[in-house]
């Protein structure tokens, strides 16, 4: 992992650890709650003078033959309705689930904007960069740990959009992740907190089966745009 100067030796060592526990596993599962919603949607919320929905997320991976399989499930109550999104990536791509289709994404859109089947991006990242690390503690439990991390400048050859700052909440027994909450130099922010993590449990292969649908690839974001909107009608 490389640090400057001002990285912390434990830091590294939990990072390390808790990256490498995902990247070895070949199945991961977890529920979790998403977060800090945009600021319009916080706002329009208030003036309703109604609580801000959490969206919680069910993730599926599965590595098989050289194959990455993501299954993911985001939804969110409004009311006294219960909005779910589907979204299943194969060997053929990356498809968001519509009613009426499977719509191919990865098109259109970069990894960095596809968090939900790549929501370990940004921690995967960090040892490429010299973040400068620290440690802080967890509120109200002496089993976790928090790793901070700072970036001051993009580095000229990235492309990504990666973290300018971030902090990730450590299991001290087992070394696994238990929440992410990261800010980006786009303006971008991502917070997940994992209320159940499974590595290397076992997996049912029809998650990743897609539903018997039209297939769509989509050759821009208005097409896809206009595409999402009929499917939801």
């Amino acid at each position: 992992m490389t640090t400057n100067g001002n990285g912390n030796p434990e830091a590294v060592a939990l990072l390390e650890r808790a990256i490498a526990a995902i990247k070895s596993a070949e199945t991961v599962f977890f529920e979790a709650r998403i977060l800090g919603a945009a600021a319009v949607v916080q706002k329009m919320y208030q003036q309703l003078k109604l609580p801000v929905p959490v969206r919680l997320q069910k993730y599926n991976s599965w590595d098989c033959a050289d194959v990455s399989y993501v299954r993911v499930e985001t939804s969110m109550a409004v009311g006294a309705m219960n909005r779910t999104k589907l979204c299943i990536k194969n060997r053929d791509g990356i498809w968001d689930v519509l009613p009426g289709c499977v719509v191919e994404v990865s098109t259109i859109f970069k990894r960095d904007n596809l968090l939900g089947f790549f929501p370990f991006f940004r921690l995967f990242s960090i040892p490429q960069y010299p973040y400068e690390l620290s440690i802080g503690e967890s509120p109200g439990s002496r089993e976790q740990i928090v790793v901070k991390g700072r970036l001051a400048a993009k580095p000229l050859h990235c492309e990504d959009d990666i973290a300018t700052e971030c902090s990730y909440t450590i299991n001290t027994e087992n070394g696994h992740l238990r929440s992410l909450n990261e800010e980006t130099f786009m303006g971008r922010s991502l917070h997940l907190m994992l209320d159940k993590l499974e590595l290397d449990g076992p997996i049912n292969k029809q998650l990743f089966e897609l539903p018997d649908r039209p297939r769509l690839t989509m050759a821009s974001m208005m097409e896809y745009v206009a595409v999402a909107f009929q499917g939801a009608q």
